[in-house]
């Protein structure tokens, strides 16, 4: 830990940004991983059973007539070799296109806010100039201007909030 806090303090920052957009860009994905094998139909499964006397339990192979596995590769060669009729259909976005859309639209203004912001924030010094007392002084207002900005937003925010959870806890 004692060898690595240094890193760590270098690293911290961009950590919590990079899991800030990795969060803010992933809301949707409520999976666990599976990629689509949790349905029921694309998981295989097996048979087996086990007799009151046997001790291993016995898997039971079903196999099917040939005739029938014939018919079904005759029905496939069918189907593969028949010319599909296509016609041409405008598609509609579905509401899933639509929040996909929405949502990248959102994380590409938040990601310019931010880049604002930033700008906003290096900028703030302005050009040095000869005379330092006025830098000071002009530095000093720059930066009262800034925390009254932030702090008069925090409380913004803040009341939307409570007036969030006070009209919430009124429905119940």
């Amino acid at each position: 830990m004692f060898s690595s806090f240094l890193q760590y303090l270098c690293l911290a920052p961009s950590f919590t940004n990079v899991l800030n957009v990795y969060a803010f860009c992933n809301l949707h994905d409520v999976s666990w991983g599976t990629k689509g094998s949790d349905k029921a139909e694309a998981l295989p499964s097996i048979s087996s059973s086990k007799s009151k006397d046997a001790e291993v339990a016995v898997v039971e192979d079903t196999t099917k007539i040939q005739e029938d596995v014939d018919a079904a590769f005759k029905e496939t060669a069918i189907r593969a070799v028949t010319k599909v009729e296509t016609t041409e259909q405008v598609e509609k976005p579905t509401m899933d296109d639509q929040n996909k859309t929405f949502r990248t639209r959102l994380v590409a203004m938040w990601m310019l806010t931010n880049a604002g912001l930033a700008i906003a924030i290096e900028n703030m010094n302005g050009l040095p100039s000869d005379d330092t007392k006025a830098d000071e002084a002009s530095l000093a207002k720059k930066q009262n201007f800034y925390f009254a900005v932030i702090l008069y937003s925090t409380f913004a925010l803040s009341f939307v909030r409570f007036l969030g959870v006070s009209a919430s806890a009124s429905c119940d």
